[in-house]
């Protein structure tokens, strides 16, 4: 049973009262602490109290109340003698069994209804002449009602309607839950229409005899199987503080959120899928222009990046919603208003909340703000203006820092100039040999020769040097550049925007993997938005890596093909909770220079392998 108001029951020497006492006191019992003589000073009218005492195949509930509710639900007027007669007060007694199936209602994890039945009702003790208008406080009675299961319960939500919320007397059921064969009891008080949710657990459930250890490891079990999310009828809210964007992300339950907005249905228990736009109409409106939020001075308005409707059956509120009913009494609201700087990032912020409610007087919220930091605010009714502002700045060592490309430092190829002018003269004075004339053979000779020592820089033809190979880059340069290249394309997550993702990227790949990347990317960030999670790299780590020799590619000179083995651990967090996940890649790059700087062009995946996953929380 996962703890609303949980609590242990222990003696003064932290013994835990067992379950058989329990059992008696909150089922069992007839008497009321209070009930006395002196119970029309010390309660209200219209206390009920209620003990459930749930097992595997049943739950059994005890209500006890005053005679006084006969009057305000049943119709029983005094007689001239200002007395109740006897008749109708066991007709009061006898309608009130009806009543109470109908306005005390348990609902399983879909929401639906419970069947039950009255099995018991112990009436306080009807004199011959009746009771005196004024004395009915003073007289108790008990019904017992049971509930039967087709199978044990993970969930049950306890909803009562003693009285319309408008009704001039109050109508309050204090609550008692006992899950038999443990040491735990829940404890609620409903007003009017309002409704509590309790989660057992029958596996790992804890005796009267448990050490304070196993206690310790048992609450712990349970904040991790609801992912924190423990309360049913509470409102959570983290604010993520991001590098270029806040988000704040608000679960509310629907039994709240029907106090605050004019929520409609056909059905007064369920709101059914065509009408959640409505309500998400309804919502947009509360929160656009309230509760402000400004970043680096400037006041910027919320987009409403998810309003979905959840069932109890729920724990990871990233996921995104199927679309279905759900319950007024147990269904809850998830809200992600997200804040995007106008700027390049974010160094300040204040963000406000202003609106309170007699069922939402306050907010207890988890702040994490980059680059790993938790703190926890409340906004509150009972503060002071100035004291529901949270105002965060950012250490200037954390900032994003620019990403540099990486220089082509590369040394000329060997090459070899073939003088093509002076082989040309040098043609013709071996040619002008063969003529007869010995004077006109010796002038052309020589003016050829003369000419081919003249031109012979001027009309040569340079060539790759075809005995000289060029030189290559040294292991650890290929290496350095790849990483740098590599880890900027990680870095340009950082940058938050997709204009400023593509321009960081643009300094680490080039040509069509700029693009292909840079989709990929994109989409990445738009199922971020759509899951309300934010997806950092907390770490790269290389296994192996070296350049592919030259003899094995075909990438032209001064590029090169690089084989790497790398393993990226990252982590996703949303809703006070981070999924943390590790990844080893196998790839081979292709590096080229691209005007002066080298950039990676092209990306062949040969394996991808998850060797690692966990949920931790916050």
């Amino acid at each position: 049973m996962i703890p609303g108001r949980l609590h242990r029951v222990c003696f003064p020497q932290a013994r835990v009262i067992s379950s058989v006492l329990l059992l008696a006191i909150a089922i069992l019992a007839g008497s009321r602490t209070g009930m006395g003589s002196g119970a029309v000073a010390a309660h209200p009218i219209s206390v009920t109290e209620a003990s459930i005492f749930v097992t595997r195949t049943k739950a059994i509930m005890r209500i006890q109340l005053f005679a006084e509710d006969l009057i305000l639900f049943q119709g029983l007027e005094p007689n001239d003698e200002d007395r109740i007669s006897p008749d109708d007060l066991k007709r009061g007694l006898a309608d009130h069994r009806k009543f109470l199936l109908e306005r005390v209602t348990l609902r399983d994890a879909r929401g639906e209804p419970i069947t039950g039945e009255v099995t018991d009702l112990k009436p306080f003790e009807i004199p011959a002449d009746g009771i005196l208008s004024t004395d009915m406080m003073l007289h108790t009675a008990s019904y017992e009602l049971e509930f039967p299961f087709a199978e044990p319960p993970e969930f049950l939500t306890i909803q009562q309607d003693m009285s319309d919320v408008n009704f001039i007397i109050p109508s309050e059921m204090k609550l008692t839950v006992h899950q038999a064969g443990t040491a735990l009891n829940y404890t609620e008080s409903l007003t009017p229409g309002a409704s509590t949710t309790v989660r057992f657990d029958w596996e790992q459930a804890l005796t009267e005899d448990a050490s304070d250890a196993e206690w310790e490891s048992w609450f712990s079990r349970q904040r991790e199987a609801t992912l924190g999310i423990t309360s049913y009828s509470s409102v959570y809210s983290f604010v993520y503080i991001e590098p270029n964007e806040i988000r704040h992300e608000i679960l509310i339950p629907l039994a709240t959120l029907k106090t605050i907005l004019p929520l409609k249905s056909r059905d007064p228990s369920f709101v059914e899928i065509d009408e959640q736009d409505a309500i998400r109409t309804l919502i947009r409106d509360w929160l656009r222009d309230e509760n402000p939020v400004t970043i680096n001075g400037s006041r910027v308005m919320p987009e409403f990046s998810r309003i979905d409707f959840y069932g109890l059956d729920l724990r990871d509120f990233a996921a995104q919603a199927a679309e279905q009913k759900v319950s007024l009494a147990s269904g809850r609201v998830g809200i992600i208003l997200r804040y995007q700087t106008p700027d390049d990032v974010v160094r300040d912020a204040t963000v406000t909340w202003e609106k309170y409610y007699s069922t939402m007087n306050k907010i207890q919220s988890v702040v994490i703000a980059w680059p790993d930091k938790m703190d926890r605010f409340e906004f509150s009714k009972y503060n002071r203006a100035a004291d529901n502002v949270l105002k965060w700045t950012c250490d200037p060592e954390a900032l994003p820092r620019p990403i540099a490309p990486v220089p082509a430092n590369i040394e000329p190829r060997p090459t070899l100039t073939i003088p093509v002018g002076s082989l040309l003269c040098l043609a013709i004075a071996i040619g002008s040999l063969r003529l007869s004339n010995r004077s006109l053979r010796l002038l052309v000779a020589g003016s050829a020769l003369i000419l081919a020592i003249a031109v012979w820089r001027s009309f040569g033809v340079t060539i790759n040097h075809p005995w000289k190979p060029p030189s290559e880059l040294s292991p650890n340069a290929a290496t350095e550049i790849f990483q740098k290249l590599h880890q900027g394309i990680y870095r340009s997550l950082d940058f938050g925007s997709e204009d400023r993702v593509y321009d960081v990227l643009a300094t680490s790949v080039d040509g069509p993997l700029l693009e292909s990347l840079y989709l990929q990317l994109r989409q990445s960030l738009e199922m971020r938005e759509q899951s309300g999670a934010v997806a950092r790299i907390q770490s790269i780590v290389y296994e192996s890596g070296a350049e592919l020799p030259r003899s094995s590619t075909t990438t032209p000179w001064p590029g090169f093909e690089f084989h790497s083995t790398w393993t990226v651990a990252g982590t996703v967090e949303h809703w006070g909770h981070i999924h943390e996940r590790q990844n080893r890649f196998d790839a081979v790059f292709t590096i080229e220079p691209r005007a002066g700087h080298w950039k990676i062009t092209r990306l062949d995946i040969a394996d991808q392998t998850q060797i690692a996953a966990k949920t931790r929380l916050r």
